[in-house]
């Protein structure tokens, strides 16, 4: 089962993309920036060991002594036990020099003085985090820069819209968009006796008159790689692939033939994540069907929906899935609050038959249980949330980035100016690192896939999938001004 928690690039407030890539840009060759996370929850743990990889200096905060003390444990940066509303707290932290505070505890309110006082302290930028969708939306009466906010992330809207997507693509595990959506990042497994099972990359265009897209990774057996020509393709790798969107169905036509199209998508749980997803698959899909065991819960959810089926019910109820031929559907998405009703549901429908599978995980520690059952994919809205937070925090002009699954790896659009030094430079002489392709470029209305030969110029979009070694060198490449380059 391949894992794609954390691998989408999400967009939860479309209206600030252009403050996202501005968020914690460094000029010159980029110095390594001082980061305050309030909140050592998953997110803010897993924020912190991320950020403290790569060399960013990270102090933790929060009032629990039990998880500052699992974070001088296991990791290194500093940990600060107090209550990050206090200002004493923030200046113990030395907030006023901050590049950015990342505000993810619990409690909405908490975050938001948190960026308050931040911010009237002199951090430069500040991130918060918001599970009430009334005050993250943009009909909120409370606007974002009235408490300092540079960027809100709702952990629902990034987790629906990831869903969303990955309904929209079958086949693939893992679906992130570039070039205002006109290039795809597509995470695809290669099945056993399909055409691309044993081919050698070489051999792909002597095999086929036209190749769409560019396969840039391999995963085999936890191992992520860039290919080269003389690598094979075997049945159960995962590899990452570039598309331009108009050509997915060739390129499915090629690797998984016999995938169709998604018409019936049965939903369980009218939970909020459930309804919302539920909401957004509207446009997209002939037939939705949300199935809840709770009476009320089911009837709220009916008068909510416009075109989704609302049934009460229950997976587990043999009768019940007989009865509405549950095997039928083309994707299945648990979507309850509970891990263990999730993976129960996901196993029961796989013997069914349904070959699309999708379910909420919110436990790290059920992650060898779900692989070892191999029934689906999970997807972890906690860890969507770090990869949307992580997605603001690069430096140079990057307008969007992708984690690819547990490995560090990234995809990142960058747009380039005319004072970088890559500015009119063919990519063979950039001497970028090995671990890194660039995978295509952006030209006005034009995507192309790049060569050797191709010339970056100024207002291009340059997308690069980047293994983590790698990912300190590709930022010098891309923040380097001209007379600078080697």
């Amino acid at each position: 089962m391949a894992n794609s928690v954390g691998t989408t690039i999400i967009r939860p407030l479309d209206g600030n993309r252009a403050v996202l890539a501005e968020i914690c840009k460094k000029q010159g060759s980029g110095d390594h920036m001082r980061i305050i996370v309030v909140g050592a929850g998953v997110v803010g743990f897993h924020l912190a060991q991320r950020l403290s990889t790569e060399g960013h200096r990270i102090t933790i905060i929060d009032a629990n002594q039990d998880l500052i003390h699992r974070i001088d444990e296991r990791l290194n940066v500093q940990a600060i036990l107090g209550n990050a509303v206090s200002p004493r707290i923030l200046r113990k932290a030395k907030a006023e020099s901050a590049d950015l505070v990342i505000a993810v505890t619990d409690r909405d309110e908490t975050n938001i003085v948190v960026c308050l006082l931040a911010k009237s302290l002199g951090a430069s930028k500040v991130v918060v985090r918001l599970r009430n969708a009334e005050l993250s939306s943009d009909a909120s009466p409370l606007l974002p820069e009235v408490y300092g906010a540079d960027l809100v992330v709702n952990p629902l809207d990034a987790t629906a819209e990831k869903i969303r997507r990955l309904v929209r693509n079958p086949g693939a595990f893992d679906v992130a968009d570039f070039a205002d959506g006109e290039m795809l990042l597509w995470g695809y497994q290669i099945e056993k006796g399909t055409p691309l099972d044993g081919i050698v990359l070489k051999e792909l265009r002597q095999r086929y008159d036209r190749i769409p897209g560019l396969i840039v990774a391999i995963s085999r057996k936890g191992e992520l790689m860039i290919p080269r020509g003389d690598d094979q393709l075997m049945g159960g790798d995962h590899i990452y692939v570039f598309l331009p969107r108009n050509e997915t169905a060739e390129f499915r036509a090629i690797a998984h033939p016999e995938v169709e199209k998604v018409e019936q998508v049965f939903i369980a749980g009218a939970t909020r994540l459930g309804v919302e997803v539920a909401r957004r698959l509207e446009g997209d899909i002939k037939s939705i069907v949300l199935v809840e065991k709770d009476r009320k819960l089911a009837e709220k959810a009916s008068e909510e929906l416009k075109k989704t089926l609302v049934l009460h019910g229950n997976f587990t109820d043999s009768d019940f899935v007989t009865e509405n031929r549950i095997e039928d559907a083309d994707y299945f998405l648990s979507l309850e609050n509970e891990d263990a009703e999730n993976l129960t549901n996901a196993m029961l429908v796989n013997k069914l038959g349904v070959r699309r599978i999708l379910f909420r995980s919110e436990q790290d520690q059920f992650q060898p249980v779900l692989e070892q059952a191999a029934v689906g994919e999970a997807v972890n809205p906690r860890r969507t949330t770090v990869s949307s937070i992580l997605r603001g925090i690069r430096r140079g002009r990057v307008v969007a980035v992708s984690q690819v699954g547990e490995s560090g790896a990234e995809a990142r659009e960058y747009e380039v100016t005319e004072d970088q030094a890559v500015c009119g430079k063919k990519i063979s002489d950039l001497h970028l690192p090995k671990d890194s392709i660039i995978g295509a470029i952006q030209r006005g209305e034009e995507i192309f896939t790049a060569g050797g030969d191709s010339v970056i110029q100024a207002g291009d979009h340059v997308i690069i999938f980047v293994l983590p070694d790698a990912v300190s060198a590709i930022e010098k490449v891309f923040t380097r001004r001209r007379g600078i380059l080697r």
